[in-house]
């Protein structure tokens, strides 16, 4: 019996996806897992290349609300937004990471993301909490209040009005962020020669094609959900933009037309993975 470091694939050095630079500076022993996450960025763009441009036209109505926002008009909106904007940023690290084959990891990251937009919008709807947010570290009874205000009680809290998120975010802590084996259990490997037993965890990579794909597109439904919240809570500036609304409603047909071709090529029945919830609301005090 042993215990092996792998990936899903192996590239060496003369891969044409390294450079001469990341040939001569990175040790063998680290380019195996550096090339080979890279092979699988690349591989996963072309392989899925609906979930890329569905990314990518995501990622486009995030940057388009937040110049459509670059002038303050309500200044109790500007800090909530930063930290929205601080969620698309871990988004774009948690799907890079995703598209590389390093699931856990991004799953981690997403969950980040989603409590940056619960405690985002939490701070839409009551500006006030602004003050408890900012003032964590200003003593014990202050963290006491940022703790009553945005860790505690968090269904009924942060994220009320945000049952999806919520879920979402329960089921992000136990498939990356925690220590357990449904953390793991998409890339651990085992192999049986006969003689031997090998144990292998592959740190980028995942063997099945259609876990890899459905995956993704999971999170992308999370990215979705989340942007949502943030087109809903600056509606009032982002409803005058046509061309952001008009490029939503053509990124939400996308999205389901992909939620259709998966569930018939991998015969996905409800209510278990990438069925649509039921339809959610956002909570207006």
């Amino acid at each position: 019996m042993s215990t092996v470091p792998g990936t899903a694939n192996h590239l060496t050095e003369t891969d044409p996806l390294l450079v001469k630079f990341e040939i001569d500076n990175i040790p063998d022993d680290y380019r195996e897992y550096y090339g080979a996450k890279r092979s699988n960025f690349f591989a996963s763009i072309q392989g899925f290349r609906e979930m890329w441009d569905l990314y990518l036209r995501l990622d486009a109505i995030w940057l388009r609300g937040f110049a459509d926002l670059k002038i303050a008009r309500d200044p109790s909106g500007m800090f909530p937004l930063m930290l929205y904007i601080n969620a698309h940023a871990k988004i774009r690290a948690a799907m890079e990471l995703a598209f590389a084959g390093c699931m856990s990891e991004a799953r981690s990251i997403l969950r980040d993301a989603v409590e940056f937009i619960a405690h985002g919008h939490t701070m839409v709807n009551d500006p006030e909490l602004q003050k408890t947010w900012l003032s964590k570290n200003d003593g014990n009874a202050a963290l006491e209040a940022f703790k009553d205000a945005f860790e505690r009680h968090k269904k009924q809290g942060v994220f009320n009005g945000l049952d999806e998120l919520h879920k979402t975010w329960g089921d992000l802590s136990e498939t990356g962020s925690h220590a357990n084996i449904n953390a793991v259990v998409d890339r651990f490997v085992q192999i049986t020669d006969g003689k031997n037993v090998t144990f292998k965890l592959n740190y980028t990579g995942i063997e099945s094609e259609r876990v890899w794909r459905t995956s993704i597109f999971s999170m992308l439904l999370t990215c979705s959900t989340m942007l949502r919240t943030f087109l809903s809570d600056y509606d009032g500036r982002l409803k005058l933009d046509d061309t952001l609304l008009r490029t939503r409603q053509e990124c939400d047909q996308v999205k389901e037309q992909i939620r259709e071709m998966l569930k018939v090529r991998y015969k996905i029945e409800p209510p278990r993975g990438i069925h649509a919830p039921p339809k959610p609301t956002i909570f207006r005090p």
